[in-house]
């Protein structure tokens, strides 16, 4: 599990996961307001949160009533992220797992999204993880921070288009192009 992402990262968001909730819940939540506007938050009852950190999203989306899920599946490489989210969220659809992207432990097409937000400069291989998340979802929405240099998700996989920028690039891909 180690191969797919640097540790030092890993052990950084083991030791902020106290503090990342204070330190980028409004920047986080400017994103997750982007998506809503793009119709990109409801309507879909399996969920991935890949790189869900502590949970942030779902704290969003519950918050603002875009709760059509039956499932919603938090993905991170971070034990310590994971057992904040463990700290705070209290619901029967909520399932935490320990896992890198590029590993996803899911079965083919199993989601109807994949969310991947302000993750994509911590992934050791990009191409993978979009190979991944293609594969388990048939919606999947990725970001970029707006200072990166590394490759974008579209220009890694032209399939993804981008969609917009708040905060961070987005890009979406949508399976049979729909």
């Amino acid at each position: 599990m180690e191969d797919c992402l640097n540790t030092s990262v890993v052990e950084f968001y083991n030791a902020t996961a106290g503090s990342y909730d204070q330190l980028y819940r409004d920047e986080q939540f400017l994103k997750y307001a982007f998506l809503q506007e793009k119709n990109l938050l409801s309507g879909f009852k399996r969920v991935l949160d890949a790189g869900c950190g502590t949970a942030l999203l779902f704290e969003y989306m519950t918050g603002k009533g875009a709760v059509d899920f039956m499932v919603y599946v938090c993905l991170d490489a971070s034990e310590g992220m994971i057992k904040e989210t463990l700290s705070k969220v209290r619901d029967p659809r909520f399932i935490p797992i320990v896992a890198f992207i590029e590993e996803t432990p899911v079965v083919d097409e199993y989601f109807d999204v994949a969310y991947s937000i302000t993750v994509w400069d911590n992934l050791e291989d990009k191409r993978k993880s979009l190979s991944e998340l293609k594969r388990v979802a048939h919606v999947v929405v990725v970001s970029q921070h707006h200072k990166s240099t590394s490759l974008t998700p579209a220009s890694i996989d032209p399939s993804f288009q981008e969609i917009g920028f708040r905060v961070d690039r987005f890009f979406v891909y949508t399976r049979g192009g729909k």
